[in-house]
């Protein structure tokens, strides 16, 4: 796509402008309204820890060739089973 010619500082000051020049093609292209980002289906959620608590846990993370978030989404999901939640997994069928 061609851009406009930026007008120098020296032709604004001198009272010329953009508006002095012809109209090309591209002046009367109509911008596309962009579309609207799909929501999320995941929240963002923070865990505050120890320092050393995350240490072990990316270093546990690397051993196993996964993500911290791996790690800790299984943490959740143990932690829903203990309380009788369904899953992750099954929320997500929902």
């Amino acid at each position: 796509m061609a851009t406009k010619k930026r007008v120098s500082l020296e032709e604004q000051l001198a009272g010329r402008s953009q508006s002095d020049e012809r109209p090309t093609e591209t002046d009367n292209v109509v911008a596309l309204a962009s579309t609207p980002k799909p929501r999320p289906t995941q929240e963002k959620a923070t865990v505050y820890m120890s320092r050393q608590a995350l240490k072990l846990i990316k270093q546990m993370a690397l051993d196993q060739d996964k993500r911290v978030n791996d790690l800790l989404q299984e943490g959740v999901d143990l932690m829903l089973s203990k309380y009788g939640q369904p899953s992750l997994k099954e929320q997500e069928l929902k």
